[in-house]
């Protein structure tokens, strides 16, 4: 009897003690290996009730802890990722990340666009996206020195020159908080029209000298010329005087067209526009230069087509693109030849095309297409025998552009050129 009753009171102890070692120990263990798990995978755990034993409970509220701050962490990622990526999408210079071996790791949107890649560049070598050895030694020498590494780069089509681009490209060494290398970041920086604008500067400021070198070096020799002979008859003076009236004349001429064409350039020009009956200018304009027609022995012919209708535009501009055209017509005429001024209109059309075309020299087909640059003359010897300053049709073609219509030329030699410009019907100013 008392053998049974400690049997069972001992089987009762063991009873209470599994309960307790299952509540207080084996449970909360279980729990902080799942705990640990959920941490394991990123997962987050709730609801778990602190319990058991202290030490398992100091366990459960460290874990918990550091699941708290893996919160943080976690959020602080994700917002300085969401950074990152907003700061190089709204970037305009290409950028990448490439590891130690040149293999794309990141790249922004400004970087595809750019050099207008058909496929993600990222995970694929460098050299395979773009051919340019140049861009490869750049980064090779920021690995190599582990500092920052900048230089330019050039990619042309070698069957269009004009689509030349130049580009400054910075890689700069990337390491971790270790101060281990791990790769580079490059920066591409499209300079192609910073280095144009210095080509046309250049060549404008060697235009504009030697367009005045010899005007300028002409007053000077008779100057002198008239200062060492005192004694000149009045009749070579007179001579002189007209030789350096002329060049004073062709200075003047220069500046203005400077100025205008600086003006045009600068929009500093404001349109005036108005209502235009394009026939009557023509006529009026036909009047004007009555006495420049008789002196080369030639006509001034008007072809206006009968449906041409009325345009709104800036009637000094208009006057002004006429003069030019008709200028450059004479001055490349021979004596006796006709010029043709006149304007077409296809019903229904927003524009009009209007044109001056000349029966003279013509014009070389690989040159046509550079007559609108400043200071462009195709036989540069015979324009400045015949003067002018090499500007009127580069303000031609600004003014015509203002007005928001272009302007094109046709040309064969020795059958004429005849430039046409075509204006919209509504101006574009307000």
């Amino acid at each position: 009897m008392l053998i049974a009753f400690g049997i069972v009171l001992f089987l009762s102890f063991l009873f209470i003690a599994y309960k307790i070692y299952f509540k207080k120990i084996l449970q909360p263990i279980k729990r902080v290996g799942e705990h640990t798990r959920n941490l394991a995978v990123g997962r987050s755990s709730k609801g778990y009730v602190i319990s058991g034993i202290r030490p398992v409970q100091q366990i459960i509220r460290d874990l918990q802890t550091v699941d708290e701050r893996l919160k943080q962490l976690s959020s602080s990622v994700r917002v300085e990722e969401f950074s990152l990526k907003t700061i190089l999408a709204s970037m305009v210079e290409g950028v990448i990340v490439t590891d130690r071996v040149s293999v794309i790791q990141v790249a922004n949107r400004a970087f595809v666009q750019m050099f207008n890649l058909h496929q993600d560049p990222v995970k694929r070598p460098l050299m395979d996206v773009l051919l340019q050895p140049d861009i490869k030694a750049i980064i090779d020498q920021a690995l190599k020195s582990e500092k920052e590494n900048v230089g330019e780069v050039v990619f042309e089509d070698l069957l269009d020159q004009r689509q030349r681009r130049v580009f400054q490209v910075s890689a700069s060494p990337l390491v971790d908080a270790g101060n281990t290398l791990k790769g580079v970041v490059v920066v591409f920086h499209d300079i192609s029209r910073i280095k144009q604008l210095e080509d046309l500067r250049r060549e404008f400021v060697a235009n504009v000298s030697h367009e005045l070198r010899t005007p300028l070096a002409i007053f000077h020799g008779y100057l002198e010329t008239i200062l060492d002979n005192t004694e000149l008859p009045p009749d070579e003076i007179q001579r002189v005087l007209h030789v350096m009236r002329r060049h004073s004349d062709r200075l003047n001429s220069l500046v203005v067209d400077l100025l205008t064409l600086s003006r045009l350039e600068s929009g500093q020009i404001k349109l005036e526009p108005v209502t235009l009956d394009f026939t009557l200018l023509l006529e009026r304009l036909k009047a004007d230069w009555a006495g420049f027609f008789e002196k080369k022995q030639c006509r001034l012919i008007i072809e206006c087509a009968p449906n041409l209708p009325k345009v709104e535009a800036d009637t000094m501009r208009v006057e002004q693109v006429f003069y030019n055209l008709l200028e450059n017509a004479l001055k490349y005429s021979d004596d006796g030849k006709d010029i043709v001024a006149g304007g077409l209109y296809k019903n229904g059309e927003e524009y009009v095309d209007f044109y001056v075309k000349d029966f003279g020299t013509g014009i070389p087909s690989d040159k046509i297409g550079n007559i609108f640059q400043r200071f462009y003359r195709v036989d540069r010897a015979r324009s400045r025998d015949k003067g002018g300053t090499g500007l009127g049709l580069a303000i031609v073609k600004h003014i015509v552009q203002l007005h928001g219509g272009s302007v094109r030329a046709e040309s064969a030699l020795g059958k004429g050129t005849t430039v046409w410009f075509r204006l919209p019907l509504k101006s574009p100013v307000d």
